[in-house]
């Protein structure tokens, strides 16, 4: 091989590698773009979670509030039912006590 065809192959083997390296560096480009687009989603779906777990946390609170709220309700309700029936029942007693008491009348009287 002559000295010219050395460097026509020489310059041919630089222009291939020249064209694998641009190529290689616009693989890396897009590759490197995606990766910053992956990441500020990640970034956004994590604030995201964070976010819905803070409205978890604060609903959380509201239940456990209501629940608080409705079983001091319930235990009212039940000392109150409990309170009725007495009075009821103390009605009742009264009354039979006065029934009693004007059949004990009525038999003194026909003593």
């Amino acid at each position: 091989m002559s000295e010219r065809d050395l460097v026509k192959e020489l310059k041919a083997t630089i222009a291939d590698l020249t064209q694998d390296r641009d190529e290689a560096l616009a693989k890396i480009k897009a590759k490197e773009s995606r990766m910053k687009q992956v990441m500020i989603k990640l970034e956004h779906a994590t604030s995201d979670v964070q976010a819905t777990g803070h409205k978890i946390g604060e609903q959380n609170k509201k239940i456990a509030d209501l629940e608080a709220k409705l079983a001091t309700k319930e235990e009212l309700l039940d000392e109150a039912l409990i309170k009725i029936k007495e009075l009821k029942q103390g009605h009742f007693d009264q009354d039979d006590s006065t029934t009693q008491t004007d059949t004990d009348r009525d038999d003194k009287e026909l003593d």
